[in-house]
């Protein structure tokens, strides 16, 4: 076994394995930070983290499989442009640390591997199953070897699944944090996806000015007892109406936080963006994004394959309906009541704002993109459940076989 770790063991002035082997972030961090102040050679680094020098070739070949560390010539290593970033940006090495794994080809198809295993296995059993399969499937590697590699890959990306459980200056986990959300009622995303499972309530959807105030933090204006839910039950609950964000201290915290939990609990729940960013995800056969949207002199349009489709909202309605779904521009159940403006339907304006002020898009030239780590985001899971992504995947399948339709 020793000289089969041997044969395949990373020289950083020749050549790189195929799969990392390094399994602890604390090391990996104390590796980094070692490389700091500049080039080191690999019989130093082992005196400073106290190993042997074979574990920190492990720990450089991992850091080269990501592009963060370099080799310097005579066994020396020094941290790249990417490498240095991250540690000086302590408060961003979570997100950074996702989002060079997530890019990696290997971890790509470990995560479709992932989605196609059954649902009844837990999180860390998918993520070590789909990794043995992705290393044996893509590699020579012995079996043996290949589940010692697929173990310790395993281990590293559970933690960019969860980076908020790991202090990331330390490399050490924290307490898990409660959860970053909480509501009563159905989302929209998994509403959706339980059509395929049998028989529901119609569902009804709608964008009210709610949403709106919601991001900009000026919730405080509308009644919370109106807005609790994610959805509400309307016609003797013959229809299913989703469109606001229940409002409670969970969600209203979420709101003044921002970032990556606020962009999923309104893809989750807004049925609009939830398909707005749906589209955006999808790829065409070239890669880019097959939906896109433009803001010129005449106006916000939503593409889809070079094709103007027209205003977001209406076009967006139009696809509601060829999916089987019943836009309203009302909130149904506050009809006959006396609200205040969070009731009124959302403009395609605001939800070009809001898009673009939550970091979903960003606007370069008179496009509107999708913001560079959103997809990657989307597949973090938070807690068990599944991810944002794979919630969205009914939804994008039925948005994009409408599309073929028209075409």
């Amino acid at each position: 076994m020793a000289n089969e770790d041997k044969a395949i063991q990373l020289d950083l002035v020749e050549s790189i394995t195929d799969v990392p082997q390094a399994n602890s972030v604390a090391l990996f961090i104390s590796l980094l930070e070692a490389l700091r102040g500049g080039e080191r050679s690999m019989a130093t680094l082992a005196a400073l983290l106290e190993v042997d020098e074979r574990t920190v070739r492990y720990y450089a070949d991992f850091g080269r499989w990501l592009n963060w560390i370099r080799p310097a010539g005579d066994s020396r290593v020094a941290l790249s442009t990417d490498g240095l970033v991250f540690v000086e940006s302590e408060p961003a090495r979570g997100r950074l640390f996702a989002h060079a794994l997530f890019r990696q080809p290997l971890v790509q198809t470990i995560q479709q591997i992932k989605r196609e295993l059954p649902d009844e296995l837990s999180e860390s059993e998918a993520t070590r199953k789909a990794c043995e399969k992705a290393v044996q499937g893509l590699t020579t590697l012995s079996d043996s070897t290949a589940e010692r590699r697929a173990g310790a890959l395993a281990s590293m990306l559970r933690w960019a699944y969860r980076p908020g459980q790991l202090d990331w200056t330390t490399g050490r986990p924290v307490e898990a944090p409660a959860a970053p959300f909480d509501f009563q009622g159905q989302s929209f995303l998994t509403a959706y996806a339980a059509r395929q499972f049998g028989a529901s309530p119609q569902i009804s959807v709608g964008f009210p000015r709610q949403v709106i105030l919601f991001v900009n933090n000026e919730a405080s204006r509308l009644p919370t007892r109106h807005w609790v839910r994610a959805n509400y039950d309307i016609d003797d609950g013959r229809r299913r109406w989703f469109g606001s964000i229940p409002l409670n201290p969970s969600t209203l915290g979420v709101a003044r936080r921002g970032g990556p939990d606020l962009r999923r609990l309104l893809v989750n729940c807004n049925p609009f963006l939830a398909m707005i960013t749906s589209l955006l995800t999808s790829p065409a056969a070239g890669h880019p994004p097959a939906a896109g949207l433009t803001c010129d002199m005449y106006g916000l349009k939503l593409w889809y394959r070079g094709r103007e489709l027209g205003p977001p909202l209406h076009s967006l309605a139009k696809l509601a309906n060829d999916i089987g779904l019943h836009p309203v521009d009302d909130v149904p159940h506050l009809r006959g009541r006396r609200v205040d403006d969070g009731h009124q339907p959302a403009t395609d304006d605001e939800m070009a704002s809001l898009l673009e002020d939550t970091g979903i898009i960003r606007r370069v030239d008179t496009s509107l993109v999708l913001a560079p780590g959103i997809a990657g985001e989307l597949r973090i899971p938070v807690g068990d459940s599944p991810t944002i992504w794979e919630r969205m995947e009914p939804l994008r399948d039925d948005l994009i076989t409408a599309l073929r339709k028209q075409l």
